[in-house]
């Protein structure tokens, strides 16, 4: 069943659904905008949007991008909604809790005053956990182009450039073919500054012996990518091999157990187990893993607090990593879809320890 009409099962006559997010709409209406709200009643859905992209969602829907049974209006939302308060159409609107603020919350309340609003609950996010084939399609070309892009810095890995450098040289390849944009600002760093995992690029120059951790992604048809990979510059010492090592074992291990069914915190625990083992525990802070999608980060997760079970068609990360502040870290990433009897792993690029010369 389509996440449009499972919405519409929830709903009965008196009751709406109203959605302001980007994602909400895109995922329920085929059309993405950074402006626009989608009333759905139980036999009905209207998208209304504003001059800049009215006639855009017009063509999209005579393309087949956005469903027939969803009627495409210029933004007079405040009015037509006005109405089907003042007629009995609406008497309660639900809303997605996580999205409205409390300003916003009330000043739809001073506007509506007639109406009650409730919160809609988690049937639009706990849709998105499971993919269709054609999201995974969508995923997967994602991905790819995000594996071009490493495949295309590797070479370009030298002593002297900085990671603002190469962060910029991996947003433009991907950017250049095809991508909308990265799906989260990049993160390249080196050295010592490897032992932050999420630092930001600086103009820290790549030096002999560096370990240089690379962590991106891209937007592309508007799925999300997410890749992360640590290489070295030159020989790695004695130690940063047994750590690196020790990541990837954790990683490969929490691969292993991905299957449909499998409890979220039952992966990471494979991972988290593998690098204590280690005497490494300390210095692994994250979750192993997070969903993904349309956007970068949603459920749902591996992480040591997350009780749901993984079904069939869900896409996540699995990213262990390795902190030891003040001398390096290293963080491999894949992206995994979630099949009946196993895993789908998005991912072709090695995971051996590259020295590059």
């Amino acid at each position: 069943m389509k996440p449009l009409q499972t919405l519409q099962k929830s709903l009965s006559y008196g009751r709406c659904a109203l959605f302001f997010s980007r994602v909400s709409r895109q995922y329920l209406s085929g059309f993405s905008s950074s402006d626009g709200t989608l009333l759905v009643f139980y036999d009905s859905a209207f998208l209304y949007l504003d001059s800049r992209y009215y006639e855009m969602a017009i063509i999209a829907q005579k393309e087949g991008r956005v469903p027939e049974e969803i009627t495409v209006k210029p933004f007079v939302f405040r009015k037509e909604f006005t109405d089907f308060c003042d007629d009995g159409t609406v008497k309660e609107a639900l809303f997605e809790e996580k999205e409205v603020s409390v300003w916003h919350l009330s000043r739809l309340k001073a506007a509506y005053p007639k109406i009650a609003f409730s919160p809609l609950g988690d049937i639009v996010e706990n849709c998105r956990i499971v993919k269709s084939e054609g999201e995974i399609r969508r995923l997967r070309a994602s991905q790819e182009l995000s594996e071009a892009a490493f495949s295309y810095i590797l070479p370009r890995l030298k002593m002297g450039r900085t990671e603002m450098e190469i962060a910029a040289e991996l947003e433009f390849f991907m950017k250049k073919n095809g991508a909308a944009e990265p799906s989260f600002p990049t993160i390249c760093v080196s050295g010592a500054r490897t032992s932050l995992p999420h630092g930001t690029p600086s103009e820290k120059p790549l030096e002999e012996g560096d370990f240089v951790t690379m962590d991106f992604g891209c937007m592309l048809d508007g799925y999300a990518s997410d890749m992360t990979r640590t290489v070295c510059l030159g020989r790695a010492s004695d130690e940063k091999k047994a750590v690196y090592d020790t990541v990837l074992r954790a990683q490969l291990a929490a691969i292993g157990k991905v299957s449909a069914g499998i409890v979220g915190k039952e992966v990471d625990a494979a991972a988290r187990d593998v690098i204590t083992s280690a005497g490494y525990g300390a210095y692994f802070g994250h979750s192993t893993g997070h969903g993904v999608g349309l956007c970068v980060h949603e459920a749902p997760s591996f992480s040591p607090s997350e009780e749901r079970v993984i079904p069939a068609g869900a896409c996540l990360s699995v990213e262990p990593g390795i902190y030891l502040p003040g001398k390096f870290g290293v963080r491999i990433e894949d992206l995994v879809v979630v099949r009946e009897n196993g895993r789908e792993n998005l991912n072709r690029s090695t995971k051996e320890l590259l020295e590059l010369s």
